[in-house]
């Protein structure tokens, strides 16, 4: 790893910090997933296995950061119009939730070390012990809580696959913070290095993405991207997840924004949900 990689690292690492440092829980946790060998050591095999062998994109410690990130705003602006489901069934608080979503979020993909197919059942035997560990130190007198925190984080990791379906808004969550890690800079390795599909133009294509306040829904998830090609990464992947979140479904409205310096087949604004 190069020193500038290094340094994003830790930029990203510490901003996603920052959105949590309210909640104990959640930097008790974060700090041992970072710090955690055995962790970081699956995340570095999910990248040989996602991008050297299959040609894929990020599947690592960047990826990890970022969907967690996303986890974090998107339960952050749902806030209190969309209870967590930990709140809803009075089993825990919303502290609770934003630690579910984090754990989900950066433990979703180290099934990848394993293999593409069946990922997300390789990540929940992974991750099990890795989350048992975290919870002790999280709830050291609260084993009952440790046991039914960890269900909602397994449920979380398994159902981030597109064709099955959440049931708590924590594990859609995840879901739909995974599928927003879509912009360029993802789908850059295996592009330069040759591996070039409707997978990775159409990753190129996508410029940023926003999450905010909603004028119509809840939440207002807003794509920008450079040409029309994004619209495939969009609609196969980001628009699929949110759809087989019908506790979110209600909740999210998405809208695609052409980028105003590039030549383009769209219109200014594409309303997808």
């Amino acid at each position: 790893m190069t020193k500038q990689q290094r340094h994003s690292r830790k930029t990203l690492s510490d901003r996603v910090r920052r959105l949590f440092r309210k909640n104990q829980l959640c930097l008790t946790a974060f700090d041992s997933l970072e710090s955690n060998l055995e962790v970081q050591t699956i995340l570095e095999d999910t990248n040989r296995m996602a991008i050297d062998r299959l040609g894929y994109s990020d599947h690592g410690h960047i990826h990890s950061l970022i969907v967690t990130k996303n986890g974090m705003e998107l339960l952050d602006t749902l806030g209190t119009e969309v209870q967590p489901t930990i709140v809803q069934e009075e089993t825990g608080t919303f502290q609770d939730a934003q630690l579910i979503v984090l754990l989900g979020c950066y433990l979703h993909d180290l099934g990848m070390s394993v293999h593409r197919e069946n990922h997300n059942e390789f990540s929940v035997f992974l991750a099990k012990p890795i989350v048992d560990g975290i919870l002790e130190k999280v709830y050291p007198d609260d084993k009952h809580k440790q046991v039914h925190v960890r269900g909602h984080v397994l449920h979380a990791i398994y159902s981030h696959d597109k064709f099955i379906r959440p049931t708590t808004i924590e594990a859609g969550v995840v879901g739909v913070a995974d599928a927003l890690d879509m912009t360029s800079g993802r789908a850059r390795i295996p592009f330069e290095a040759g591996s070039v599909n409707i997978h990775s133009a159409s990753a190129m294509a996508i410029r940023r993405v926003r999450i905010r306040k909603g004028t119509k829904k809840t939440v207002r998830i807003e794509i920008e991207m450079s040409n029309a090609s994004g619209i495939f990464q969009i609609q196969e992947l980001l628009e699929k997840k949110i759809r087989s979140a019908p506790q979110l479904l209600d909740h999210i409205e998405l809208y695609v924004v052409m980028s105003s310096q590039e030549e383009r087949i769209l219109t200014k604004e594409l309303q997808i949900l």
